[in-house]
């Protein structure tokens, strides 16, 4: 008899439909899965065997044929363990299943790896499966319990939990779906404050910086000696960033089950993400790939910060391949057998020295001559540089300031300023597949970015006064306008733009932040 099981696997962050058709017939016997299968798939036949065995049914000597649909995609992993074993026992004829049952089955998505003992146990990127089954008109689906969280933030689908094997036993037999679903936990959209930007003295112009960044999502690069705050503001950043959109949520969501990262008790990602890298960190790990393609920290930064201190410490390699990235915000990485784009909307926090002791400009505790001075700078090409939006120099911390009772400002009150600006440009956008100031594209700058002639003029003068690129030309744009976000305004003044040149380090003018 033949018979036909849905269930899906991931492209990327994109869930795809698979057909798990099976058909039992006179012959050799043996248990056959086809389809172009990975190997993880092709023992899945063995899983399924045992775990029925256990479960009382004894597959006959007769030969049973499994194909997963389409056949030009390549299928990976354990999550197709539950369909075969639901078709296997459709086709058998084991119960007496109805025409309305088998119906019912049609409209149903089944997801699950099988342990030996019939146990059902969690896979990786249940959510975007769903998400992709709904779509394709898909009614329910029979999940194990662990992915059951994330599932249920699809609204149009009945999730059915199951734990074992004789929970879809109990399905077929009776005719009885197990209950829906019910999430518990409550999501909680915004960041806690654990580090206070207050603690750290004297450094008001860098904590202006990174207000502003942050507002606009704009790349960040703080260049410093060391002991200066550099890395400690860096940490105080997930505490003053905005709270997620639902779209946002959704795709880190979708994100971090494909890479089974999500964490079982909450089901959904609600904040935005901070990722700190190490320097050995390798190619494969930033931009994703592998042996088994899976996100790197570029798409698992998404939404959010991707942090990396001691930025010229990191191998040429790795940073040369942030250009792309940093510019499309997707990475798309190609395989023998498949090809996977993934989102790479990040925000770049970067902190470097000055020199590779770390005490430049103070000679009398750098001993780095010039030419090792410029060396170590030199390891931030001209290309990567561009791509940063504010740039600032960070100069070491006086006594007086350090031991001052003045506070300076808060992380309360810096993200009481990104809010301001976050809620003007949620307005702007409403309508826009982008966010932030920074994602402006490039034909869609003139809609959103209005100059008066002062304004066309000192950009103009700075222009050809200085050796700034085009896409630093533009790149101003978008900061002056997250500027005047930030100072509650809409129309874009000439103090805007001075203070967009004097964080992106354009000029040597210094002006007083409003």
């Amino acid at each position: 008899m033949y018979s036909k099981v849905n269930s899906g696997l991931t492209l990327g962050i994109d869930g795809v439909m698979i057909s798990v058709e099976t058909d039992t017939s006179q012959g050799l016997p043996g248990l056959n899965l086809v389809g172009y299968l990975a190997s993880s798939v092709k023992e899945a036949g063995e899983r399924v065997r045992a775990a029925l065995k256990n479960s009382g049914i004894s597959l006959p000597n007769r030969r049973i044929t499994v194909n997963l649909s389409p056949a030009d995609l390549r299928k990976d992993g354990a999550l197709f363990d539950v369909a075969i074993a639901v078709g296997i026992i459709i086709s058998l004829e084991y119960f007496d299943i109805s025409e309305e049952m088998y119906d019912e089955i049609q409209h149903t998505c089944f997801l699950g790896e099988l342990g030996l003992d019939g146990s059902v146990l969690p896979v990786k990127g249940a959510l975007p499966i769903v998400d992709r089954a709904v779509k394709s008109g898909i009614t329910r689906v029979i999940l194990p319990r662990e992915n059951c969280d994330e599932a249920t933030y699809i609204k149009e689908v009945e999730v059915c939990p199951v734990t074992h094997l004789d929970d879809i036993l109990e399905i077929l037999i009776l005719g009885k779906w197990p209950d829906k679903y019910e999430r518990n936990s409550e999501e909680q959209c915004v960041n806690d404050i654990h580090y206070d930007m207050a603690d750290i003295r004297g450094q008001e112009t860098m904590k202006q910086g990174v207000v502003m960044a942050v507002a606009g999502f704009h790349n960040i690069l703080l260049t410093g000696a060391a002991g200066a705050g550099k890395s400690m503001v860096a940490k105080c950043i997930p505490g003053i960033m905005p709270p997620l959109s639902y779209e946002e949520s959704m795709e880190l969501t979708k994100i971090y089950s494909v890479a089974g990262l999500l964490d079982r008790s909450g089901g959904f990602v609600t904040k935005r993400p901070f990722r700190s890298l190490s320097q050995n960190i390798s190619q494969v790990t930033l931009l994703g790939g592998g042996a088994y393609s899976r996100p790197g920290e570029v798409t698992l930064a998404t939404g959010g910060v991707l942090f990396l201190d001691e930025f010229p410490e990191f191998p040429r390699s790795v940073i040369e391949s942030l250009r792309q990235p940093m510019e499309d915000k997707v990475v798309t990485v190609s395989r023998l057998k498949a090809s996977y784009t993934y989102p790479a909307r990040f925000m770049l926090v970067s902190a470097r020295n000055n020199c590779p002791c770390g005490f430049f400009p103070d000679r009398k505790k750098c001993k780095c001559n010039a030419r090792e001075i410029q060396k170590y700078q030199g390891k931030i090409s001209h290309p990567i540089m561009d791509r940063i939006d504010i740039r600032l120099e960070i100069r070491p911390v006086s006594y007086r300031e350090l031991f001052s009772d003045e506070r300076g400002m808060s992380s309360e009150e810096a993200r009481e300023k990104i809010m301001i600006a976050r809620e003007r440009q949620e307005a702007r956008y409403i309508n826009e597949d982008f966010t932030f100031n920074s994602e402006i594209p490039q034909g869609k700058i003139g809609d959103f970015i209005h100059l008066g002639t002062k304004e066309e003029n000192l950009l103009q003068r700075t222009y050809e006064d200085s050796n700034m690129s085009a896409r630093g030309y533009y790149r101003i744009l978008r900061l002056a306008r997250t500027v005047a976000d930030i100072n509650d305004r809409e129309d874009i003044s000439t103090d805007d733009i001075e203070h967009a040149l004097y964080y992106r380090n354009e000029t040597e003018t210094s002006v007083q932040w409003l």
